[in-house]
Protein backbone atom coordinates (compact mmCIF):
# COMPACT_ATOMS: atom_id res chain seq x y z
CA UNK A 1 0.00 0.00 0.00
CA UNK A 2 3.00 2.27 0.93
CA UNK A 3 5.00 1.80 -2.11
CA UNK A 4 1.46 2.30 -4.16
CA UNK A 5 1.12 5.89 -3.11
CA UNK A 6 5.18 6.58 -3.16
CA UNK A 7 4.22 5.54 -6.76
CA UNK A 8 1.40 7.52 -7.04
CA UNK A 9 3.00 10.81 -5.62
CA UNK A 10 5.97 10.17 -7.84
CA UNK A 11 3.88 10.05 -10.77
CA UNK A 12 2.26 13.39 -9.67
CA UNK A 13 5.76 15.08 -9.95
CA UNK A 14 6.85 13.47 -13.18
CA UNK A 15 3.90 14.78 -14.66
CA UNK A 16 4.30 18.16 -13.34
CA UNK A 17 7.99 18.19 -14.13
CA UNK A 18 6.79 17.13 -17.65
CA UNK A 19 4.18 20.26 -17.93
CA UNK A 20 6.92 22.63 -16.35
CA UNK A 21 9.58 21.57 -19.39
CA UNK A 22 6.95 21.63 -21.88
CA UNK A 23 5.66 25.02 -20.97
CA UNK A 24 8.94 26.30 -20.79
CA UNK A 25 10.53 25.04 -23.90
CA UNK A 26 7.04 27.03 -25.69
CA UNK A 27 7.70 30.10 -23.62
CA UNK A 28 11.32 30.08 -25.19
CA UNK A 29 9.59 29.37 -28.69
CA UNK A 30 7.21 32.35 -28.35
CA UNK A 31 10.17 34.50 -27.35
CA UNK A 32 12.45 33.28 -30.03
CA UNK A 33 9.60 32.63 -32.78
CA UNK A 34 9.28 36.76 -33.81
CA UNK A 35 13.13 37.60 -34.29
CA UNK A 36 13.77 36.55 -37.58
CA UNK A 37 12.34 35.93 -40.81
CA UNK A 38 10.47 32.99 -42.62
CA UNK A 39 12.86 30.08 -43.80
CA UNK A 40 12.64 28.55 -47.04
CA UNK A 41 9.66 25.73 -46.15
CA UNK A 42 7.98 27.83 -43.83
CA UNK A 43 7.29 30.83 -46.55
CA UNK A 44 6.60 27.89 -48.62
CA UNK A 45 3.93 26.15 -46.69
CA UNK A 46 2.86 29.77 -46.15
CA UNK A 47 2.10 30.24 -49.65
CA UNK A 48 0.02 26.87 -49.14
CA UNK A 49 -2.26 28.71 -47.36
CA UNK A 50 -2.79 31.23 -49.46
CA UNK A 51 -3.40 29.24 -52.49
CA UNK A 52 -5.61 26.49 -50.50
CA UNK A 53 -6.09 23.26 -52.64
CA UNK A 54 -6.93 19.49 -51.79
CA UNK A 55 -2.96 19.09 -52.36
CA UNK A 56 0.62 20.35 -53.91
CA UNK A 57 3.62 19.15 -55.24
CA UNK A 58 5.50 18.28 -53.42
CA UNK A 59 3.23 17.22 -50.16
CA UNK A 60 -0.36 16.48 -48.81
CA UNK A 61 -2.56 19.62 -47.67
CA UNK A 62 -2.26 19.50 -43.75
CA UNK A 63 0.50 22.42 -43.25
CA UNK A 64 -1.53 25.04 -45.83
CA UNK A 65 -4.91 24.20 -44.16
CA UNK A 66 -3.62 24.78 -40.80
CA UNK A 67 -1.70 28.05 -41.82
CA UNK A 68 -5.10 29.20 -43.48
CA UNK A 69 -6.41 29.02 -40.15
CA UNK A 70 -4.38 31.90 -39.00
CA UNK A 71 -3.82 33.65 -42.19
CA UNK A 72 -7.42 35.68 -41.97
CA UNK A 73 -6.21 37.34 -38.52
CA UNK A 74 -2.67 37.57 -39.12
CA UNK A 75 -0.08 37.43 -41.56
CA UNK A 76 2.98 38.59 -39.31
CA UNK A 77 6.48 35.59 -38.95
CA UNK A 78 5.28 35.72 -35.43
CA UNK A 79 1.59 34.58 -36.05
CA UNK A 80 2.51 31.99 -38.33
CA UNK A 81 4.94 30.24 -35.79
CA UNK A 82 1.54 29.72 -33.60
CA UNK A 83 0.32 26.72 -34.81
CA UNK A 84 3.76 24.64 -34.79
CA UNK A 85 4.69 25.80 -31.20
CA UNK A 86 1.37 24.27 -30.38
CA UNK A 87 1.63 21.05 -32.10
CA UNK A 88 5.02 20.67 -30.80
CA UNK A 89 4.29 21.38 -27.19
CA UNK A 90 0.77 18.51 -27.94
CA UNK A 91 3.22 16.30 -29.33
CA UNK A 92 5.13 16.10 -26.37
CA UNK A 93 2.60 15.76 -24.03
CA UNK A 94 1.16 12.95 -26.10
CA UNK A 95 4.59 11.28 -26.07
CA UNK A 96 5.09 11.50 -22.14
CA UNK A 97 1.26 9.82 -22.43
CA UNK A 98 2.54 6.98 -24.70
CA UNK A 99 5.84 6.42 -22.76
CA UNK A 100 3.62 5.39 -19.74
CA UNK A 101 1.37 3.40 -21.35
CA UNK A 102 4.16 1.50 -23.52
CA UNK A 103 5.87 1.14 -20.07
CA UNK A 104 3.92 1.12 -17.18
CA UNK A 105 5.60 -1.26 -14.92
CA UNK A 106 9.06 1.11 -14.86
CA UNK A 107 9.73 4.38 -13.54
CA UNK A 108 7.17 6.93 -13.12
CA UNK A 109 9.99 9.35 -14.61
CA UNK A 110 10.18 7.22 -18.19
CA UNK A 111 7.64 9.62 -19.61
CA UNK A 112 9.48 12.81 -18.64
CA UNK A 113 12.96 11.39 -20.09
CA UNK A 114 11.32 10.35 -23.02
CA UNK A 115 10.36 13.81 -23.25
CA UNK A 116 13.94 15.21 -22.34
CA UNK A 117 15.53 13.00 -24.98
CA UNK A 118 13.70 13.92 -27.71
CA UNK A 119 13.34 17.93 -27.18
CA UNK A 120 16.81 18.26 -26.74
CA UNK A 121 17.92 18.06 -30.54
CA UNK A 122 18.37 21.13 -32.05
CA UNK A 123 16.12 19.83 -34.99
CA UNK A 124 13.33 19.40 -32.63
CA UNK A 125 13.83 22.69 -31.55
CA UNK A 126 13.59 24.51 -34.97
CA UNK A 127 10.93 21.89 -36.20
CA UNK A 128 8.85 23.22 -33.18
CA UNK A 129 8.69 27.08 -34.60
CA UNK A 130 8.41 26.50 -38.37
CA UNK A 131 5.16 25.19 -39.77
CA UNK A 132 6.41 22.01 -41.77
CA UNK A 133 4.68 18.61 -42.79
CA UNK A 134 6.67 16.66 -39.48
CA UNK A 135 4.75 19.22 -36.88
CA UNK A 136 1.48 17.74 -37.65
CA UNK A 137 3.16 14.65 -38.41
CA UNK A 138 4.40 14.23 -35.19
CA UNK A 139 1.41 15.06 -33.28
CA UNK A 140 -1.04 12.80 -35.27
CA UNK A 141 1.12 9.44 -35.93
CA UNK A 142 1.96 9.32 -31.94
CA UNK A 143 -1.76 9.67 -31.47
CA UNK A 144 -2.38 7.01 -33.93
CA UNK A 145 0.14 4.68 -32.52
CA UNK A 146 -1.48 5.37 -29.31
CA UNK A 147 -5.28 4.34 -30.06
CA UNK A 148 -4.40 1.79 -32.45
CA UNK A 149 -2.37 -0.14 -29.32
CA UNK A 150 -5.69 0.38 -27.31
CA UNK A 151 -7.85 -0.89 -30.84
CA UNK A 152 -5.25 -3.76 -30.32
CA UNK A 153 -5.66 -4.88 -27.01
CA UNK A 154 -8.99 -4.12 -26.31
CA UNK A 155 -10.80 -3.84 -29.63
CA UNK A 156 -12.74 -1.27 -28.58
CA UNK A 157 -14.64 0.69 -31.52
CA UNK A 158 -13.62 4.03 -30.09
CA UNK A 159 -10.05 3.34 -30.09
CA UNK A 160 -10.49 2.28 -33.56
CA UNK A 161 -12.60 5.31 -34.93
CA UNK A 162 -9.90 7.32 -33.25
CA UNK A 163 -6.84 5.38 -34.58
CA UNK A 164 -8.03 5.56 -38.11
CA UNK A 165 -8.73 9.08 -38.20
CA UNK A 166 -5.89 10.42 -36.88
CA UNK A 167 -3.94 7.56 -39.13
CA UNK A 168 -5.62 10.04 -42.03
CA UNK A 169 -4.91 13.29 -40.19
CA UNK A 170 -1.01 11.63 -40.08
CA UNK A 171 -1.77 11.04 -44.28
CA UNK A 172 -2.58 13.97 -44.74
CA UNK A 173 0.59 15.72 -42.70
CA UNK A 174 3.30 13.71 -45.05
CA UNK A 175 3.96 10.76 -47.60
CA UNK A 176 6.13 9.38 -44.10
CA UNK A 177 2.81 8.70 -42.77
CA UNK A 178 2.88 4.84 -44.62
CA UNK A 179 5.67 4.10 -42.40
CA UNK A 180 2.55 3.90 -39.73
CA UNK A 181 0.43 2.11 -41.81
CA UNK A 182 3.52 -0.44 -42.18
CA UNK A 183 4.04 -0.82 -38.59
CA UNK A 184 -0.04 -1.78 -37.80
CA UNK A 185 1.14 -4.01 -39.71
CA UNK A 186 4.18 -5.16 -38.15
CA UNK A 187 2.08 -4.73 -34.88
CA UNK A 188 -0.86 -7.05 -36.11
CA UNK A 189 1.41 -9.92 -36.61
CA UNK A 190 4.28 -9.59 -34.23
CA UNK A 191 1.25 -9.71 -31.63
CA UNK A 192 -0.16 -12.60 -33.24
CA UNK A 193 -3.82 -11.33 -34.05
CA UNK A 194 -4.65 -11.65 -37.29
CA UNK A 195 -8.24 -12.27 -35.73
CA UNK A 196 -8.68 -8.22 -35.45
CA UNK A 197 -8.58 -8.57 -39.99
CA UNK A 198 -12.01 -10.09 -38.83
CA UNK A 199 -13.15 -7.20 -36.78
CA UNK A 200 -15.75 -4.49 -37.87
CA UNK A 201 -13.82 -1.95 -35.91
CA UNK A 202 -10.71 -2.76 -38.15
CA UNK A 203 -12.17 -1.72 -41.23
CA UNK A 204 -14.00 1.52 -39.60
CA UNK A 205 -10.06 2.60 -38.94
CA UNK A 206 -9.18 1.77 -42.40
CA UNK A 207 -12.25 3.22 -43.93
CA UNK A 208 -12.00 6.67 -42.10
CA UNK A 209 -7.97 6.66 -43.02
CA UNK A 210 -8.91 6.49 -46.54
CA UNK A 211 -11.72 8.94 -46.58
CA UNK A 212 -9.40 11.12 -45.15
CA UNK A 213 -6.95 11.35 -47.86
CA UNK A 214 -9.02 11.18 -50.18
CA UNK A 215 -7.96 14.71 -51.27
CA UNK A 216 -4.80 13.70 -51.88
CA UNK A 217 -5.50 11.19 -54.08
CA UNK A 218 -7.49 13.33 -55.77
CA UNK A 219 -5.33 15.85 -56.62
CA UNK A 220 -2.90 13.87 -57.77
CA UNK A 221 -5.50 11.84 -60.19
CA UNK A 222 -6.15 15.24 -61.89
CA UNK A 223 -2.07 16.26 -61.98
CA UNK A 224 -0.80 13.12 -63.38
CA UNK A 225 0.11 11.67 -60.18
CA UNK A 226 3.27 14.09 -60.07
CA UNK A 227 3.62 13.94 -56.46
CA UNK A 228 3.77 10.75 -55.70
CA UNK A 229 6.21 10.44 -58.49
CA UNK A 230 8.08 12.85 -57.47
CA UNK A 231 8.50 11.83 -54.02
CA UNK A 232 9.64 8.10 -55.37
CA UNK A 233 12.09 9.88 -56.88
CA UNK A 234 13.39 12.23 -54.18
CA UNK A 235 15.93 10.89 -52.18
CA UNK A 236 16.84 8.15 -54.55
CA UNK A 237 18.91 9.99 -57.11
CA UNK A 238 22.30 8.54 -56.51
CA UNK A 239 22.89 5.56 -59.06
CA UNK A 240 24.13 3.59 -56.54
CA UNK A 241 24.50 2.88 -52.65
CA UNK A 242 27.61 4.42 -50.97
CA UNK A 243 28.63 3.90 -47.56
CA UNK A 244 30.24 7.20 -47.45
CA UNK A 245 26.70 9.11 -48.02
CA UNK A 246 25.50 6.05 -45.56
CA UNK A 247 27.74 7.24 -42.82
CA UNK A 248 27.53 11.31 -43.53
CA UNK A 249 23.34 10.95 -43.00
CA UNK A 250 23.84 9.01 -40.12
CA UNK A 251 26.54 11.33 -38.85
CA UNK A 252 23.48 14.39 -39.34
CA UNK A 253 21.06 12.09 -37.36
CA UNK A 254 23.99 12.40 -34.21
CA UNK A 255 24.17 15.94 -34.41
CA UNK A 256 20.36 17.00 -34.87
CA UNK A 257 19.19 15.05 -32.14
CA UNK A 258 20.64 14.41 -28.62
CA UNK A 259 23.64 11.90 -29.31
CA UNK A 260 22.02 9.87 -25.71
CA UNK A 261 19.12 9.43 -27.96
CA UNK A 262 20.92 8.60 -31.09
CA UNK A 263 23.59 6.12 -29.33
CA UNK A 264 21.59 4.81 -26.59
CA UNK A 265 18.50 4.77 -28.91
CA UNK A 266 20.02 2.42 -31.59
CA UNK A 267 21.10 0.17 -28.59
CA UNK A 268 17.76 -0.32 -27.16
CA UNK A 269 16.23 -0.99 -30.63
CA UNK A 270 18.79 -3.50 -31.52
CA UNK A 271 19.09 -5.21 -27.98
CA UNK A 272 14.82 -4.94 -28.03
CA UNK A 273 14.80 -7.62 -30.73
CA UNK A 274 15.44 -10.27 -27.91
CA UNK A 275 13.20 -8.91 -25.83
CA UNK A 276 10.00 -8.68 -28.49
CA UNK A 277 7.92 -10.70 -26.68
CA UNK A 278 7.31 -7.45 -24.17
CA UNK A 279 4.31 -5.50 -26.00
CA UNK A 280 5.85 -1.94 -25.35
CA UNK A 281 8.99 -3.18 -26.87
CA UNK A 282 7.31 -5.28 -29.70
CA UNK A 283 5.18 -1.98 -30.29
CA UNK A 284 8.46 0.55 -30.64
CA UNK A 285 10.10 -1.50 -32.90
CA UNK A 286 7.23 -2.24 -34.68
CA UNK A 287 6.33 1.50 -35.38
CA UNK A 288 9.95 3.10 -35.16
CA UNK A 289 11.94 0.75 -37.34
CA UNK A 290 10.15 0.96 -40.45
CA UNK A 291 11.10 4.99 -40.39
CA UNK A 292 14.41 5.13 -38.99
CA UNK A 293 15.30 1.78 -41.92
CA UNK A 294 13.57 3.46 -44.85
CA UNK A 295 15.94 6.39 -44.44
CA UNK A 296 18.55 4.86 -42.80
CA UNK A 297 19.32 2.39 -45.99
CA UNK A 298 17.75 5.56 -48.27
CA UNK A 299 20.93 7.51 -46.94
CA UNK A 300 23.41 5.73 -49.05
CA UNK A 301 21.85 6.67 -52.34
CA UNK A 302 21.10 10.24 -51.23
CA UNK A 303 22.04 12.06 -47.84
CA UNK A 304 18.65 12.45 -45.79
CA UNK A 305 17.75 15.10 -44.03
CA UNK A 306 18.04 15.14 -40.50
CA UNK A 307 14.15 16.07 -40.05
CA UNK A 308 13.03 13.11 -41.90
CA UNK A 309 13.43 10.31 -39.18
CA UNK A 310 11.59 12.92 -36.25
CA UNK A 311 8.49 10.44 -36.19
CA UNK A 312 11.12 7.22 -35.38
CA UNK A 313 12.89 8.56 -32.73
CA UNK A 314 9.94 9.95 -31.43
CA UNK A 315 8.47 6.80 -31.40
CA UNK A 316 12.02 5.23 -30.24
CA UNK A 317 12.31 8.12 -27.57
CA UNK A 318 10.70 5.55 -24.72
CA UNK A 319 12.17 2.80 -25.29
CA UNK A 320 15.66 4.64 -24.95
CA UNK A 321 14.52 6.30 -21.78
CA UNK A 322 13.82 2.80 -20.22
CA UNK A 323 17.03 1.32 -21.39
CA UNK A 324 19.21 4.45 -19.70
CA UNK A 325 16.99 4.85 -16.37
CA UNK A 326 17.52 0.48 -16.29
CA UNK A 327 21.55 1.08 -16.83
CA UNK A 328 21.67 4.32 -14.82
CA UNK A 329 24.38 3.20 -12.32
CA UNK A 330 26.58 1.83 -15.06
CA UNK A 331 29.40 4.98 -14.91
CA UNK A 332 29.71 4.95 -18.97
CA UNK A 333 25.92 5.31 -19.54
CA UNK A 334 25.81 8.62 -16.69
CA UNK A 335 29.11 10.63 -18.43
CA UNK A 336 27.40 10.12 -21.87
CA UNK A 337 24.18 11.33 -20.99
CA UNK A 338 25.55 14.47 -19.37
CA UNK A 339 28.25 14.95 -22.16
CA UNK A 340 25.12 14.83 -24.47
CA UNK A 341 23.07 17.36 -22.37
CA UNK A 342 25.75 19.62 -22.06
CA UNK A 343 26.34 19.57 -26.24
CA UNK A 344 22.54 19.60 -26.85
CA UNK A 345 22.25 22.51 -23.99
CA UNK A 346 25.10 24.30 -25.41
CA UNK A 347 23.92 24.07 -29.40
CA UNK A 348 20.18 25.32 -28.15
CA UNK A 349 21.70 28.01 -26.48
CA UNK A 350 23.99 29.06 -29.89
CA UNK A 351 21.35 29.25 -32.08
CA UNK A 352 18.28 30.65 -29.56
CA UNK A 353 21.05 33.28 -28.80
CA UNK A 354 22.12 34.29 -32.22
CA UNK A 355 18.21 34.10 -33.46
CA UNK A 356 17.35 36.78 -30.56
CA UNK A 357 20.36 39.09 -30.70
CA UNK A 358 22.70 38.14 -33.83
CA UNK A 359 26.57 38.41 -32.58
CA UNK A 360 27.93 35.66 -34.47
CA UNK A 361 31.25 37.30 -36.20
CA UNK A 362 31.21 37.07 -39.96
CA UNK A 363 33.01 38.36 -42.94
CA UNK A 364 31.42 40.71 -45.20
CA UNK A 365 28.28 38.61 -47.15
CA UNK A 366 29.26 35.32 -45.58
CA UNK A 367 27.41 35.05 -42.97
CA UNK A 368 26.49 31.56 -41.86
CA UNK A 369 23.23 32.10 -41.46
CA UNK A 370 22.98 34.43 -44.38
CA UNK A 371 19.88 32.54 -45.79
CA UNK A 372 17.41 33.42 -43.41
CA UNK A 373 17.85 37.84 -43.72
CA UNK A 374 17.02 40.22 -45.87
CA UNK A 375 14.16 38.26 -47.61
CA UNK A 376 11.52 40.72 -46.96
CA UNK A 377 13.63 43.75 -48.01
CA UNK A 378 14.80 41.96 -51.34
CA UNK A 379 10.99 41.32 -52.32
CA UNK A 380 9.89 44.72 -51.54
CA UNK A 381 12.89 45.94 -53.63
CA UNK A 382 11.73 43.50 -56.41
CA UNK A 383 8.23 44.24 -56.56
CA UNK A 384 9.26 47.97 -57.04
CA UNK A 385 11.68 47.80 -59.54
CA UNK A 386 9.18 45.47 -61.68
CA UNK A 387 6.69 48.88 -61.26
CA UNK A 388 8.93 50.55 -62.73
CA UNK A 389 9.67 48.74 -65.47
CA UNK A 390 6.86 49.68 -68.72
CA UNK A 391 4.92 46.56 -69.42
CA UNK A 392 5.41 45.27 -73.47
CA UNK A 393 2.20 45.06 -74.88
CA UNK A 394 0.02 42.01 -73.70
CA UNK A 395 3.04 41.29 -71.11
CA UNK A 396 3.18 43.01 -68.13
CA UNK A 397 6.84 42.73 -66.32
CA UNK A 398 7.63 39.52 -64.28
CA UNK A 399 9.72 38.46 -60.94
CA UNK A 400 12.53 36.30 -61.52
CA UNK A 401 14.17 34.18 -59.33
CA UNK A 402 16.74 31.27 -59.96
CA UNK A 403 15.10 28.09 -57.76
CA UNK A 404 12.19 27.57 -55.93
CA UNK A 405 14.12 27.97 -52.61
CA UNK A 406 14.22 32.05 -53.73
CA UNK A 407 10.90 31.81 -55.16
CA UNK A 408 9.65 30.75 -51.53
CA UNK A 409 10.67 33.87 -49.98
CA UNK A 410 10.23 36.09 -52.60
CA UNK A 411 6.87 35.27 -53.44
CA UNK A 412 5.80 35.31 -49.69
CA UNK A 413 6.80 38.74 -49.04
CA UNK A 414 6.10 40.07 -52.64
CA UNK A 415 2.45 38.47 -52.39
CA UNK A 416 0.40 38.59 -54.03
CA UNK A 417 2.79 39.58 -57.20
CA UNK A 418 3.80 36.12 -59.17
CA UNK A 419 6.66 35.11 -59.11
CA UNK A 420 7.93 32.53 -61.65
CA UNK A 421 11.23 30.29 -61.38
CA UNK A 422 13.82 29.83 -64.03
CA UNK A 423 15.14 26.16 -63.32
CA UNK A 424 13.89 23.33 -65.64
CA UNK A 425 11.94 21.60 -63.05
CA UNK A 426 8.34 21.86 -62.91
CA UNK A 427 6.94 22.11 -59.69
CA UNK A 428 4.47 23.80 -57.24
CA UNK A 429 5.77 27.78 -58.58
CA UNK A 430 4.82 26.22 -62.47
CA UNK A 431 1.18 25.28 -61.14
CA UNK A 432 0.34 28.35 -59.25
CA UNK A 433 2.40 31.09 -61.37
CA UNK A 434 2.78 29.53 -64.42
CA UNK A 435 6.09 28.46 -66.28
CA UNK A 436 8.45 31.64 -68.14
CA UNK A 437 7.14 32.19 -71.54
CA UNK A 438 9.65 33.02 -74.39
CA UNK A 439 9.77 37.11 -74.97
CA UNK A 440 8.78 37.63 -71.34
CA UNK A 441 10.36 40.27 -69.61
CA UNK A 442 10.78 41.29 -65.93
CA UNK A 443 13.19 42.31 -63.01
CA UNK A 444 15.97 38.73 -62.03
CA UNK A 445 16.72 38.44 -57.99
CA UNK A 446 19.26 36.86 -56.39
CA UNK A 447 20.95 36.33 -53.66
CA UNK A 448 24.72 36.96 -53.42
CA UNK A 449 25.81 33.46 -52.44
CA UNK A 450 24.14 31.73 -55.31
CA UNK A 451 27.00 29.91 -57.21
CA UNK A 452 25.08 27.94 -60.07
CA UNK A 453 24.59 29.11 -63.83
CA UNK A 454 23.39 32.92 -63.77
CA UNK A 455 19.85 33.21 -64.88
CA UNK A 456 20.60 35.91 -66.95
CA UNK A 457 21.55 33.52 -69.61
CA UNK A 458 17.93 32.51 -70.12
CA UNK A 459 17.51 36.55 -71.33
CA UNK A 460 17.95 38.33 -74.91
CA UNK A 461 19.46 40.81 -72.79
CA UNK A 462 20.14 41.86 -68.90
CA UNK A 463 21.03 44.93 -66.76
CA UNK A 464 22.14 44.79 -63.56
CA UNK A 465 21.14 47.45 -61.44
CA UNK A 466 21.91 48.23 -57.67
CA UNK A 467 22.51 45.58 -55.33
CA UNK A 468 20.93 45.60 -51.87
CA UNK A 469 23.19 44.95 -49.07
CA UNK A 470 20.97 43.53 -45.73
CA UNK A 471 22.97 45.16 -42.97
CA UNK A 472 24.21 43.30 -39.61
CA UNK A 473 25.25 45.06 -36.86
CA UNK A 474 26.86 47.48 -39.40
CA UNK A 475 28.04 44.69 -41.94
CA UNK A 476 26.59 43.48 -44.93
CA UNK A 477 25.12 39.81 -44.04
CA UNK A 478 24.05 38.86 -47.86
CA UNK A 479 23.99 41.33 -50.84
CA UNK A 480 20.82 40.36 -53.42
CA UNK A 481 21.50 41.79 -57.11
CA UNK A 482 19.03 42.74 -59.25
CA UNK A 483 18.90 42.70 -63.05
CA UNK A 484 16.29 44.20 -65.30
CA UNK A 485 15.74 41.49 -68.40
CA UNK A 486 14.49 41.02 -71.52
CA UNK A 487 13.05 38.49 -73.75
CA UNK A 488 13.26 35.48 -72.32
CA UNK A 489 14.49 32.72 -74.90
CA UNK A 490 14.11 29.79 -72.68
CA UNK A 491 15.84 26.68 -71.48
CA UNK A 492 19.73 26.20 -73.44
Amino acid sequence: MQKTKETSRQAGRALQATWALIMGITLLHLLVAPGIGLSVDEAHYALYGLHLDWSYFDHPPMVGWLQALILPFSQSDFALRLIPITLSAAASLVLYQLARELFPDQSPWLGFVAVVLFQGGIIIQLLAMAMVPDGPLLLFGLLAIRYLRRALNHNGLRDWLLSGLFLGLAGLSKYTAITLAVGALLALGAGKQWRRLLSPGLWLAVGTGFLLILPVLWWNHIHDWISFNYQLQHGTKGSHWSAGRFLLSQAGQLLAYTPALYLFGWVALIQGLREYRHPGVRDTLCFALPVLLLFGWNGGFYATLPHWTALGWAIAAPLAARWILQRWQQRPVRITVWLSAIYSGLLILVVYSQLLVPWMPFQANNHPLRDLYGWEQAAQRAEQLRRQMPDSPGKPAQIFVENWTYASRIAWYARPTPVQVLDQRFDQFDLWFGSPQKGTRGILVTPSYYRGKPGSRFFAHCTELDPLPVLLNGKPAVTFRYFSCEDYRGSE
